[in-house]
């Protein structure tokens, strides 16, 4: 699985492989807590942490709010 973190999270690195079968695995093999994530997806879908995912899926892993994005916004 390749694990895509986002925010705080990056401080990891932007793109990590893991063998794991669920997302909570796959941050607890990287030293992630469960609870610093707030999004997690594979392929565009959310996903719970417990939910087994199929195939070499990209999961992307997204904190609660990223350093300096409060009250920001595009465009």
């Amino acid at each position: 699985m390749r694990v895509i973190l986002h925010g705080d999270l990056r401080r990891f690195g932007e793109a990590l492989e893991v063998e794991a079968k669920t997302p909570k695995e796959a941050l607890e093999k990287l030293g992630i807590p469960l609870e610093e994530a707030w999004l997690l997806a594979v392929g565009g879908r959310m996903v719970e942490p417990h939910e087994e995912v199929e195939g070499p899926p990209d999961l992307t892993a997204i904190p609660h709010r990223a350093p300096g994005s409060a009250g920001r916004r595009g465009g």
